[in-house]
């Protein structure tokens, strides 16, 4: 099968290259937020130990920021992927390298929708749980 040869119009490639500005400008971003939430939970860790009361309140709200800013480095690395190789690949009107932007804008989109079924069922379950929860409470 002959491969037919994508062309982009001009207002295409420009439209590409604003859109890949925005995005290395949001990917950028992300990786500074989740460089100050691998901070901030640090910081948790490090003050949990001066509430003896509550000793792992801290300390685990801490570890839920670093795990929560390890997960969201993972779209900004394919936001950022995406933003380079296309303006790469239209500068040097380059096929290949347009090729792979596409393909890590499209883990991008993989990667955000998976993670929201996940959080969707996991919203759905603490509500469950609640309701659950609230019943045998007034049985009680």
């Amino acid at each position: 099968m002959e491969e037919q040869e994508l062309v982009l119009s001009k207002a295409d490639q420009n439209n590409f290259l604003e859109t890949a500005k925005w995005g290395k400008f949001l990917s950028i971003v992300g990786f500074v937020f989740s460089g100050f939430m691998i901070i901030a939970g640090f910081v948790m860790m490090g003050i949990g130990g001066f509430y003896e009361e509550i000793p792992m309140a801290p300390a685990g709200v801490g570890i839920i920021y670093i795990l929560f800013s390890l997960i969201y480095i993972f779209p900004s690395v394919y936001l950022f992927r995406f933003s380079v190789q296309v303006q790469r690949g239209i500068r040097e009107q380059n096929k290949k390298q347009c090729s792979e932007a596409y393909s890590n804008l499209r883990r991008l989109f993989l990667f955000m929708g998976v993670f929201t079924i996940i959080m969707l069922s996991l919203y759905a379950l603490v509500i469950l749980f609640a309701i659950m929860g609230g019943m045998m409470g007034g049985m009680l």
